[in-house]
């Protein structure tokens, strides 16, 4: 499928704060609308998009149908149906798609939206950031009532710490998470692999079998053993990087 673009390539980029992106083109907004459907809120009904809009991707009468949203108090409804329509980026069912996402949104709790602004924030490599929603997310839950999604919230923070490098962290919510909800393996297995990180060991995951982690792990204990100490300090870096990439991608 072939999609014909509209406006032009913007010089100077529209900078999304929340993801630490900037974008250049109509397609380029209505795909990240698209793909971050349920974290819009009222802030991206803004003048300077509307001025972005009209002076940089040379769209006026689309800037002049999103200015209507933004000073008549309009809906994020009517913002998305304007802008999708415009791009061709989402067919009509799509759009209604979408339309039902943000009027789901708005029956989330406090803590749900953190919890999903923290994840979206771990997805953009924002990890601060990410660990202070969550922490909002779980000074609006009562762990007691729902326990699972507490679980959730602490395993995700646990994942967040993690890619910070903050094993000892990570591994103590992933402890939590563990304890709340006793049927996830991946917490338990995941608090294993922190702790483990934490005091500078190699998780027993790494340890066996013939993957690339596992083969450097092999020659980490041979350096090791030949006494060779910074050659093995150069593999156990490695082989931590290594760790983390894969830990990442399985949570």
């Amino acid at each position: 499928m072939v999609y014909l673009c509209v406006g032009r390539r913007a010089s100077i980029p529209y900078y999304i704060d929340t993801a630490g992106i900037g974008l250049y083109s109509a397609e380029e907004l209505a795909y990240y609308v698209k793909e971050n459907i349920m974290m819009l809120d009222a802030s991206i009904l803004d003048e300077s998009l509307c001025k972005f809009i009209e002076k940089e991707l040379m769209l006026p009468e689309l800037a002049d149908t999103l200015r209507e949203c933004v000073m008549s108090g309009g809906s994020l409804t009517d913002f998305v149906e304007a802008l999708m329509s415009e791009t061709n980026l989402a067919g009509k069912e799509e759009i209604e798609n979408m339309k039902r996402q943000l009027a789901a949104r708005g029956t989330l709790s406090k803590s749900e939206k953190h919890r999903m602004k923290g994840d979206f924030l771990v997805k953009g490599g924002r990890y601060s950031e990410a660990v202070n929603e969550y922490n909002m997310a779980l000074e609006e839950i009562d762990q007691t009532q729902k326990p699972n999604e507490a679980a959730r919230i602490y395993h995700n923070k646990g994942v967040a710490y993690a890619d910070l490098f903050y094993f000892a962290e990570a591994a103590e919510c992933f402890r939590l998470a563990f304890e709340l909800n006793p049927t996830s393996q991946s917490s338990k297995e995941a608090f294993s692999d922190a702790r483990s990180l934490a005091e500078g060991n190699i998780p027993e995951s790494a340890a066996s079998g013939d993957s690339v982690m596992e083969r450097r792990y092999r020659r980490y204990l041979r350096k090791v053993e030949d006494g060779d100490v910074e050659g093995s300090q150069v593999i156990l870096t490695e082989l931590l990087n290594d760790m983390e990439n894969s830990y990442r991608k399985s949570v």
